[in-house]
């Protein structure tokens, strides 16, 4: 009876482990490389767990933790799941941690915000820093009589300015003997300069593990490899996707060769573009030689069909368009996406209050009333009925129609102030804070550093139903996604479409680049940062991908096209008047 081969994934990983567990039994730092699809927070719990069990009681006793720092809230609560809170391990994310160490040195925080030379004015304005309380709770710099609060990004600069003072790394090191950095990447740049100049470098300070995929840095600008004199341990396994697609990352990065969890699992991976029209094209700033926009959707929808005859499930495909803007359009909330533009992390991911409140409470509420779901409906709400009387009834009868009015008719903030007014449901105390601080302003211009209030005072004034359809959009409700907002996610089939719109991203100039390698100061971050997010996008799919190109691809580029998806799986599309 032979013996059954063993998931090539699998020892991939199990070897990436055992090079772990080495570095943390001699106490190096070290660098996880983990491609897409490869496991990386099984393998970052994985060390945890690990740590817990050989030193958890020791590290209680002596009052020190296991830092974890993570790039969101939502991979926070994922990790600190897996580990069940244990006392030895701090997860957070870099701001939580950063102001939970910061916050014990009033004197030095003072004494970084008098150094501040672009704030002196507030600083005078509001009576100077004086011996105030410095504290962290409204988002934006502030100065008054009693007290100083701090912006949003103040919080890990302040943090990289005490790394490179000797008494804080001191104090640090001993209070967290381990640092691990979830998606290191993509992590506040200072900050990650300040662990590697004081801690890296000299070899000294706390254990420092990194866990991330530099082909994945997609929300900041500095899209290269950063030096990081540690060891790097690749973790050559991926268990998402079909050999067909594993094979194109394979051939657009062989210096990370990804082993396959199922060898003969059947699955597609092509290339189709639109070469064959000789019509015309697009010729503006952002956007060259693409399909004119009414004619590049009727493509890709044309593709759709053609590939669900094919057998593709479309329940089961996501469509990857580049940016917000173009999808927002489509989708029906291009007011939010404007609002958001730069951040979209910050709808996507639900870590604005506004819109988590909507997406998580009030929009399931209002579906399930108007399914006449009530059992849902109080659910969502939190709570069961205080109902004595038949006029309670009434009560809730009447603010909820008004609500399910004010959703199709209103502004956010009339659906904001009804719902002050109601209780039904009652607004988060982050949210009622930020109206608060609005309404405190008077109608005076709302400080420039304050950029999540001017968020909100924006958001206010948009039509309520772009939360509708931005909602549908955020909790997969629709086939649609932008190629950023799916980093870590992962479908059953993908459709990439690389189109113009944008000049942060020449798609045809990065195929020919992946060939020609012809690199400058001119081009090279702009390569990069397009094959950073090319990456992402193609490695998301578990069975089958496609990708439409509806800008012209110069000959090299196609070379390029061919040699990843091979020639057989490359098609030039008749595009249809």
């Amino acid at each position: 009876m032979t013996e059954p081969i063993e998931n090539p994934a699998l020892v991939a990983a199990r070897e990436a482990q055992r090079k772990i567990n080495e570095a943390l039994d001699a106490g190096r730092s070290f660098r996880l490389e983990a491609g897409a699809g490869a496991g990386k927070t099984y393998s970052l719990v994985a060390a945890l767990k690990r740590l817990i069990a050989e030193r958890g009681p020791a590290l209680v006793q002596a009052g020190q933790k296991v830092a974890c720092i993570t790039y969101t809230e939502v991979a926070r609560n994922e990790i600190a799941q897996e580990i069940e809170d244990h006392p030895a391990i701090l997860v957070d994310t870099i701001h939580g941690f950063s102001w939970a160490f910061l916050r014990q040195f009033q004197k030095a925080l003072r004494d970084l915000v008098a150094e501040m030379d672009d704030r002196k004015e507030k600083v005078e304005e509001g009576g100077g820093v004086g011996t105030k309380p410095v504290d962290y709770d409204l988002g934006f710099f502030g100065v008054d009589t009693d007290r100083i609060t701090l912006s949003h990004d103040d919080i890990p600069e302040m943090m990289a300015k005490l790394l490179c003072k000797e008494k804080f790394r001191r104090i640090l090191s001993q209070q967290f003997p381990v640092i691990f950095v979830d998606e290191y990447q993509d992590t506040h740049r200072q900050f990650m300069e300040a662990v590697t100049d004081n801690f890296l470098r000299p070899a000294t300070g706390p254990l420092v593990g990194l866990f991330g995929d530099h082909w994945q840095t997609i929300y900041r600008s500095e899209y290269e490899l950063a030096e990081y004199p540690i060891e790097e341990i690749a973790k050559g396994s991926n268990f998402r996707s079909v050999p067909a697609v594993v094979d194109v990352l394979n051939k657009l990065r062989p210096e990370l060769h990804q082993a396959v969890h199922d060898p003969d699992a059947k699955g597609e991976a092509r290339f189709f573009h639109t070469n064959a029209y000789k019509g015309e094209r697009t010729n503006d700033t952002h956007s060259k030689e693409d399909l004119l926009p009414d004619l590049a959707r009727s493509t890709r929808e044309a593709l759709m069909l053609r590939l669900k005859a094919e057998g593709w499930d479309m329940s089961k495909t996501k469509v990857l368009m580049l940016t917000h803007n173009v999808l927002a359009a489509e989708q029906g909330y291009p007011t939010i996406a404007e609002v958001f533009k730069g951040r979209t992390d910050l709808f996507t991911k639900k870590e604005d209050p506004a819109i988590k409140f909507f997406a998580e409470v009030v929009e399931p509420m209002c579906a399930a009333y108007g399914a006449s779901r009530y059992g849902d409906m109080f659910r969502a709400f939190g709570s069961g009925p205080a109902m004595t009387k038949h006029e309670d009834k009434a009560d809730w009868r009447r603010d909820l129609d008004a609500l399910q009015k004010l959703r199709t008719e209103g502004t956010i903030g009339q659906v904001i102030d009804h719902l002050k007014a109601t209780k039904r449901p009652s607004p988060p105390d982050r949210l009622l804070r930020r109206d608060e601080e609005l309404r405190a302003l008077n109608d005076n211009p709302i400080p420039e550093d304050a950029s999540a209030l001017q968020r909100y005072s924006k958001l206010r004034n948009i039509p309520y139903r772009e939360v509708i359809e931005v909602v549908k959009f955020i909790e997969k409700q629709t086939s649609f996604a932008t190629q950023h907002s799916v980093k870590g996610a992962e479908f059953e089939n993908v459709l990439v479409v690389l189109g113009g719109g944008w000049n942060h991203y020449n798609w045809p100039q990065l195929l020919e680049l992946v060939k020609t390698k012809a690199l400058n100061s001119k081009n090279t971050k702009g390569f990069y940062r397009a094959r950073n997010l090319f990456y992402v996008s193609i490695s998301r799919p578990m069975t089958r991908l496609a990708v439409l190109a509806t800008q012209t691809m110069p000959d090299t580029a196609l070379a390029t096209v061919k040699h990843l998806f091979g020639e057989d799986n490359v098609e030039e599309l008749a595009v249809a008047t």
